[in-house]
C-alpha cells in the first residue's frame, strides 16, 4: 500500500496537469490543495479496501457528506498515521460548506 504522502504527492501532479492556469491564482493553488488532500485519503481508502479509483471516482461524483464522513470513520477504524491522517483531512472537508466540498471534489475528479 502507498504511504499518504506518495498519494498526496501523485495526486496533485495529476490534478496540476489537468487545470491549465487555475494554478496561478491563490484559490487556484487552495482548490488544488485540497483536491489532492482529499483525494490521496480517498486512494488510501480505497487501497485498503482493495478498491480502485473507479470507486474513488464514484465517492467524487456524488461528493454526498455521509459518504465522505463514513470513509473517514473506516479509515480511522485502520489505524495507523496514514489512515488517521486520511481520516481527519475527510472528517474536516465534511465539515466544509456542501458547495466548497462539491469544488473541491470538482478539482479532485480532474486526475481520474
Amino acid at each position: 500500500m502507498d504511504r499518504l504522502d506518495q498519494l498526496f504527492a501523485r495526486s496533485q501532479r495529476e490534478i496540476q496537469a489537468h487545470t491549465d492556469d487555475l494554478g496561478d491564482t491563490e484559490t487556484g493553488r487552495y482548490f488544488i490543495d485540497e483536491a489532492a488532500h482529499l483525494l490521496a485519503a480517498l486512494r488510501l481508502w480505497a487501497q485498503s479496501q482493495y478498491r480502485s479509483d473507479q470507486v474513488v471516482r464514484e465517492i467524487l461524483d456524488g461528493a454526498e457528506l455521509a459518504v465522505l464522513g463514513t470513509v473517514a470513520y473506516q479509515l480511522r477504524e485502520i489505524g495507523g498515521h496514514d489512515a488517521k491522517a486520511a481520516s481527519a483531512a475527510i472528517a474536516g472537508m465534511a465539515r466544509l460548506p456542501s458547495t466548497q466540498v462539491h469544488a473541491i471534489a470538482a478539482y479532485a475528479r480532474r486526475a481520474l
